[in-house]
């Protein structure tokens, strides 16, 4: 409001408002639902740990223990299955049991499921609530380990298993990404891999099923050796199993040719098997014996995963041009050799000092000749039959069959996309012309040498059957007496007195 007064006017500018930021809808819910599953993963493994002891609380070689230190093992199994290791009697365990992380991603998976989080922004909380669960809960570790690559593991094993239930959920992807435009090759490809993967893992569960049964005698001889109680022999099973997913990547490594190791110096593989002393543990008593037939053509089997995906990729993701279906069929071996890489890392590690610090594949290995086995399936899937791959083949079959037409002829032959210029008389006269060359006469050899004009005709006058004239015809050198010769012998028309009636 402007001032009559001598002062200058004083204006009171507004307060800039302040930016607030607020938490995304239903971040509470995703953090509620990361530490419960961590709890209930937890809770899985300390449990039957617990139970175990208080079973066999009577029992003198326990000695002082309590049932906290049983929940104390339980819990560092329990990080062990996360990434983590555990430090004993002077030696070191740090092969992951697969079946805790497993058990982990599900039920995240179902926890993010069951809070409805339908935004990545509330998902993210998901992980950050089993970080922070697997940091309250690894201070009741019995053993000494590291820590901080069990953190890591349970973040990545939770985030993995967040991402798969917001993907089933339809959730938005995040602007970030959205910015950038991926070609559709590559989704085709991804989802491929997936495929992929996923069938190369089941031929693997049904080796290692295989090799279970073939070796089960050893199996239980090697149990029975412990002359277990019930208690015992229920707790050996269930240390076994959280095992068996390890074994199915052990499994793929021996599909894929490499094989793995069960301490240093030995190779388990399908051509090749040099074996060592073992730990006392029922599970390996299915590995295979020194002396099992090679088996070598079980290497073909990711190439037939990989031929299978690419007839998939050809029906249900085509690609207009060879480039982009190449492009899909690398992009399904690259994801294929990124999983058994991860896969491969995660099921190796060590079981004690020595020699046994070294088990499991070696995962570069796995994945370098998983890349070129069903990469080379896959291409050959989804190039054999891609429209543009028949097309120059058949243009190529043409070429061969005009290229052995010309050999046969000694001329040049017709090739596909060109039309001869031949009118249709002459095509007509050129058919017509071995027919008249059979009804007519062989030349005499003095004919062979006659002059020839101009057109290539007999220049000799030749002998013509008789010609009747034909009306006005005129003939200067024909006389009315005499008639033309081989003509009608009489006088023609032209030549006819006029009428004398006229």
């Amino acid at each position: 409001m402007p001032t009559t007064g001598p002062t200058a006017p004083h204006v009171i500018d507004a307060s800039a408002t302040r930016a607030r930021v607020s938490m995304p809808a239903g971040w509470l819910r995703g953090l509620v639902a990361g530490v419960e599953a961590a709890m209930l993963s937890w809770l899985t493994v300390v449990v039957p740990a617990v139970a175990t002891y208080v079973a066999t609380a009577a029992a003198p070689a326990l000695g002082e223990a309590s049932w906290q230190a049983a929940a104390g093992l339980g819990t560092s199994v329990w990080l062990l299955g996360h990434g983590g290791s555990m430090h004993a009697a002077g030696a070191a365990v740090s092969l992951v049991p697969l079946g805790v992380t497993l058990l982990s991603l599900a039920l995240v998976y179902g926890a993010t499921r069951r809070m409805r989080l339908a935004t990545v922004g509330a998902g993210g909380f998901v992980p950050a609530g089993f970080a922070l669960a697997t940091l309250v809960l690894g201070a009741f570790a019995a053993l000494p380990g590291s820590r901080l690559a069990a953190l890591g593991g349970a973040v990545l094993v939770a985030a993995a298993g967040t991402a798969l239930a917001l993907w089933r959920a339809g959730a938005p992807a995040p602007a970030a990404l959205t910015r950038w435009r991926v070609p559709a090759a590559v989704t085709a490809g991804l989802a491929g891999g997936g495929w992929a993967l996923g069938g190369l893992l089941a031929l693997a569960t049904a080796g290692a099923v295989a090799a279970a049964v073939v070796g089960w005698d050893r199996v239980l001889l090697v149990q029975h050796s412990f002359a277990p109680d019930v208690v015992s022999a229920v707790v050996m099973t269930l240390a076994q199993l959280i095992y068996v997913p390890t074994a199915v990547v052990w499994a793929l490594a021996w599909l894929a040719g490499p094989g793995f190791a069960v301490g240093q110096g030995t190779v388990f593989s399908a051509t090749d098997v040099t074996a060592a002393p073992l730990p006392a543990v029922p599970l390996l008593g299915a590995l295979p014996s020194p002396g099992t037939p090679a088996l070598p053509w079980v290497v073909l089997l990711p190439g037939l995963v990989g031929l299978a995906v690419g007839i998939w990729l050809h029906r249900r993701r085509p690609q207009e041009s060879l480039a982009g279906a190449a492009g899909a069929a690398l992009t399904v071996a690259g994801a294929v050799a990124l999983g058994a890489l991860v896969l491969g890392a995660a099921a190796s590690g060590g079981i004690g000092p020595g020699r046994m610090a070294e088990v499991g594949p070696a995962p570069a290995a796995v994945a370098g000749l998983l890349l070129v086995e069903v990469g080379a399936g896959a291409l050959v899937g989804v190039l054999l039959p891609h429209p543009r791959t028949r097309a120059g083949l058949r243009a190529a079959v043409a070429r061969g069959r005009a290229g052995r037409q010309r050999t046969a002829t000694g001329g040049p032959a017709a090739t596909p996309g060109t039309t001869s210029a031949a009118t249709p008389a002459t095509a007509r006269g050129s058919a017509a012309a071995p027919a008249t060359a059979e009804r007519e006469p062989a030349a005499s050899p003095a004919a062979a040498h006659a002059p020839t004009d101009a057109g290539g005709r007999s220049a000799e006058p030749r002998t013509q059957a008789p010609r009747f004239p034909r009306l006005g015809e005129h003939d200067a050198d024909a006389s009315p007496t005499r008639p033309a010769p081989g003509g009608w012998g009489g006088p023609r028309l032209s030549e006819w007195p006029p009428s004398q009636d006229a």
